[in-house]
């Protein structure tokens, strides 16, 4: 309840943000708040929010993971390679993409652990090694043999509510990782565990706690839910590509930045993390129906995430105790 407490005022003012965006752009940008146009944008949200669930945790610790784009990739294209020449059935390759996905976050842990080196230095190796391998295994070619129910439940299937309103089956799933992300952080032993290796790592360790173990736990999961937005993003696009999700650790850190979670560890909130993909996806929504340039996206997206980080620190700096 404290940590609910505590988090509260910050998740509040993320509603009042996404309200007075969706407000905003509602108001000036015709179309922007046609519930099929928005349901059809849920999909874009849905990789980079199964992504940033773990990623809430991992920078709540003190770390960091940069190689999760390149991770996804690799995971999508074993699968397409495992479906298309091996000839596996499609349950099979998705089990495959998760298991990729898997033992690539833990090979990121033992890396960390073993090496001793900080997680930044570990992830940036991997980020290029996997994105390497992904590109070595496919000839830089992409995979587009799937099943059309496959790429149908990616690209428009979804729960129909009312007439136009349309919640993407994949919006779904990403709720129910949510849920479960948010239940352990704020609940269960890894995430009490996974704050204080992020306040205060030698006091941990002086405490009992496991950094190993704790690291081995996050960044697996990490890679899992890599392996699971291999699924999804193959779905939607009907394509494995080793270029696939170039530069989305640098969306999800943000997004998990933007939600609340201390770059230098200590604190975070995994609902406040999605509150943060619903703010930076309304933003991105707005601005692209008012034509506003990638690069100037950016720009603006990337001075905001700053000024967050800022007031995260700020923020926790001014909580007694």
């Amino acid at each position: 309840m404290r940590r609910w407490r505590e988090f509260f005022g910050r998740e509040a003012l993320l509603l009042l943000l996404i309200a007075v965006v969706a407000g905003s752009f509602g108001a000036t940008v015709p179309g922007y708040l046609d519930p099929a146009n928005l349901g059809d944008r849920l999909r874009y949200l849905v990789e980079t929010g199964l992504i940033a669930v773990p990623m809430t945790f991992i920078i709540a610790s003190g770390g960091i993971d940069l190689s999760v784009g390149s991770l996804l990739a690799l995971a999508g294209v074993a699968a397409g390679l495992a479906h298309t020449r091996a000839g596996w059935p499609l349950s099979a390759t998705i089990g495959l993409a998760l298991v990729v996905g898997a033992a690539g976050g833990l090979v990121n842990a033992l890396a960390i652990q073993a090496l001793r080196l900080p997680a930044l230095v570990v992830t940036l190796a991997t980020l290029a090694l996997y994105r390497g391998l992904a590109f070595g295994l496919t000839g830089a070619r992409s995979i587009s043999e799937w099943p059309e129910a496959f790429t149908d439940w990616g690209s428009t299937g979804g729960l129909q509510i009312g007439e136009h309103w349309n919640v993407p089956w994949s919006f779904l799933l990403l709720l129910g990782v949510t849920a479960v992300g948010a239940a352990v952080f704020d609940r269960h032993t890894l995430g009490r565990q996974t704050r204080q290796l992020g306040e205060n790592a030698s006091a941990a360790r002086f405490a009992g706690i496991s950094a190993a173990r704790v690291q081995f736990a996050i960044y697996g999961a990490s890679g899992l839910a890599c392996g699971l937005a291999a699924v999804v993003w193959t779905a939607r696009f009907a394509t494995a590509h080793p270029g696939a999700a170039q530069g989305m650790e640098l969306d999800v850190i943000a997004v998990v930045v933007v939600g609340g979670t201390r770059i230098t560890g200590g604190a975070g909130s995994v609902i406040g993390t999605f509150l943060g993909l619903v703010l930076l996806g309304l933003l991105r929504y707005g601005l692209d129906m008012c034509s506003v340039s990638q690069q100037d996206q950016t720009i603006l997206l990337g001075l905001l995430v700053v000024a967050i980080a800022v007031t995260n620190e700020a923020w926790a700096r001014r909580k007694p105790g």
